[in-house]
C-alpha cells in the first residue's frame, strides 16, 4: 500500500549535503476519511494536496528531487508517514508537511511554521520568511513544537500552516488558486535558500532531548521565536 502512495519525481540534482538538501519529502496533509479542519467552505485535505502539487511542479522545475507522500485523497496515519519519510533519512532528505489552520474562532489570522530539530531551524526560518513574503499573509513567527511529524522524523522535518481557514479575510485569499501558487512558490524560495546558504546567519536552537510524540500527549503550546535572516 505505502509503495503505491509514494511518488518519487526525479528530477536530476547534485548530491549536497544534509544543510543543503537534494532531496525534498512532501506532505500533503491529512486527506481521505481524515478532511483536517474547515472554515469559510474550505478543506483543509483539498488545499494541502492541491499545494502540494504545485510545491511538487515548482520543485521539479527548480531540479530539486522530491517525494509526494499522497497524490491522492487517501487516508495515511501520521506514524505511517513518518516511517515513509524515514526511508529517505540518509539521503540528504527533509520532510515538508502542508497544513492549513482551524480554530474556534475568527480571529487569528496569518502563516506559521512548526518544527523541533535543531537542524530544521534554518529551513523553518527560511520558508516561514519567504512563504509570508509571497503571499502577503501575516508572519506569525516559526514555532518549535514537539509534533509527531516534527519530532519523530529521523531527519529535519517542518509543518508549514499556510494560513487560517477560519479567519475570513485569510479564507478568501485561500481560495483563489494564486494564492496556494504563491504558498508553494514561497516554500520553494525556501528550500532553495537552504540550498545555497545553509543556515549563514540563522542560529540553530539547542538541543532538547525529548520522547516521541504520541497521540496521547498532552497539547503543547511550544514556542515562538522571531529569526533574524
Amino acid at each position: 500500500m505505502i509503495a503505491r502512495i509514494l511518488c518519487l519525481c526525479l528530477a536530476f540534482a547534485p548530491f549536497v549535503h544534509a544543510a543543503s538538501p537534494s532531496l525534498v519529502i512532501i506532505d500533503a496533509g491529512h486527506g481521505g476519511k481524515d478532511s483536517g479542519g474547515t472554515g469559510h467552505g474550505l478543506v483543509e485535505k483539498s488545499l494541502t494536496l492541491d499545494t502540494a502539487r504545485r510545491l511538487q511542479n515548482k520543485l521539479t522545475q527548480a531540479g530539486v528531487r522530491n517525494v509526494m507522500l499522497r497524490t491522492s485523497d487517501v487516508f495515511i496515519d501520521l506514524d505511517d508517514r513518518v516511517a515513509m519519510a524515514n526511508r529517505f533519512a540518509q539521503r540528504d532528505a527533509v520532510l515538508v508537511s502542508i497544513h492549513f489552520n482551524a480554530v474556534s474562532s475568527g480571529g487569528p489570522h496569518g502563516t506559521e511554521t512548526f518544527f523541533w530539530r535543531p537542524d530544521a531551524t534554518a529551513l523553518a526560518a527560511r520558508i516561514q520568511r519567504n512563504v509570508a513574503r509571497a503571499t502577503g499573509f501575516t508572519d506569525i513567527a516559526i514555532n518549535r513544537r514537539r509534533l509527531r511529524l516534527t519530532r519523530n522524523p529521523n531527519l529535519p522535518a517542518v509543518l508549514v500552516e499556510g494560513a487560517f481557514m477560519t479567519n475570513a479575510r485569510d479564507a478568501r485569499k485561500l481560495a483563489a488558486p494564486a494564492t496556494r501558487e504563491a504558498i508553494a512558490e514561497g516554500i520553494t524560495r525556501g528550500i532553495l535558500e537552504v540550498r545555497r546558504h545553509g543556515e549563514t546567519g540563522i542560529r540553530r536552537v539547542p538541543e532538547i532531548r525529548s520522547p516521541l510524540s504520541r497521540p496521547s500527549d498532552p497539547p503543547d503550546g511550544g514556542k515562538r521565536m522571531r529569526i533574524n535572516y
